[in-house]
């Protein structure tokens, strides 16, 4: 749906000298439904006071589970180490991940990719004329 009027003031807009005016009929009608909404709330009936919350009868009784000790002793360690502060020069020296060579993979990804694509462009012809000789062989 489009809107009425968008560029230029509608009906019941007016100006003098500058500055809008009000359309005398619009705000009474607005202001009675004012005064309107106004009396509706009064004779609402007041709010209830909220009932206080029911607890659950059964509540889950606490277990109690034995963690052997040489698991708390290897969550402790773990959790030490986790926490540690490195040194400034353990946090600039760059660990390399196994197996790698010294430059990226993506690296590595993306000249296998562009190799396959020259080795497919390459191969064209050859694959151009198999496929030649393959439809004289059928037609043998």
């Amino acid at each position: 749906m489009s809107k009425r009027h968008r560029n230029v003031p509608g009906p019941g807009h007016f100006k003098v000298q500058g500055h809008p005016v009000e359309d005398g009929d619009a705000a009474g009608r607005s202001k009675q439904a004012l005064d309107r909404e106004a009396a509706r709330l009064r004779r609402r009936p007041a709010k209830r006071a909220a009932a206080p919350k029911r607890r659950s009868a059964a509540v889950a009784a606490k277990v109690d589970v034995a963690v052997p000790q040489a698991f708390a002793r290897q969550h402790d360690r773990d959790f030490a180490r986790m926490n540690e502060r490195r040194t400034v020069e353990a946090a600039n020296k760059r660990v390399k991940p196994a197996g790698s060579n010294g430059h990226p993979g993506y690296l590595s990804d993306a000249a296998r990719g562009v190799i396959r694509r020259v080795a497919r462009v390459a191969l064209a012809p050859l694959s151009l004329a198999r496929a030649v000789v393959d439809r004289f062989r059928d037609r043998d």
